[in-house]
């Protein structure tokens, strides 16, 4: 598991960078929590109706990004924003055999970004080379995207 935090400086054009552009957009969304003068939180789980699969999956970041956004801008200033990523189940053995889901939680809080990474296995393995990957191309995709990223302390 990884623990990492966004440099301070960049915060607020990360923030915009998040809900503005499609850096994101690829990865689905668990859920959302933001909390400014109220609460709100969104389930990222599609319903039936709007799936074509039997089992209906979750939304992406591209389709739920600009409900996020307008939430955020026609609110006082965040106080929390979480969003719980998920790499896209059905590529998720792209990056190692036994992933059955791989996280990436997003939390806003106090001005400050911070990233954890979490993993999900398929078969129960006590090695750690699921999470090793996982961690290996979270950092890659930082480092791609130019976001400057530190260990958490």
């Amino acid at each position: 598991m990884l623990a990492l935090q966004l440099d301070p400086a960049t915060v607020k054009a990360f923030m915009g960078q998040l809900l503005r552009e499609a850096l994101f957009d690829n990865f689905e969304v668990r859920s959302v929590e933001i909390i400014t003068n109220l609460r709100v939180d969104i389930d990222g789980q599609l319903e039936a109706a709007q799936s074509d699969e039997a089992k209906p999956g979750f939304t992406t970041w591209e389709a739920l990004r600009p409900l996020v956004y307008a939430i955020i801008k026609t609110s006082p200033k965040p106080k929390h924003v979480k969003v719980v990523f998920a790499y896209k189940a059905a590529e998720a053995c792209d990056i190692h055999s036994n992933a059955a889901a791989l996280f990436l939680n997003l939390v806003y809080e106090n001005g400050q970004v911070a990233f954890t990474t979490g993993t999900a296995q398929r078969e129960f393995l006590f090695e750690k080379t699921l999470d090793a990957a996982w961690d290996g191309w979270v950092t890659a995709f930082f480092e791609q995207a130019g976001l400057p990223v530190t260990d958490r302390e």
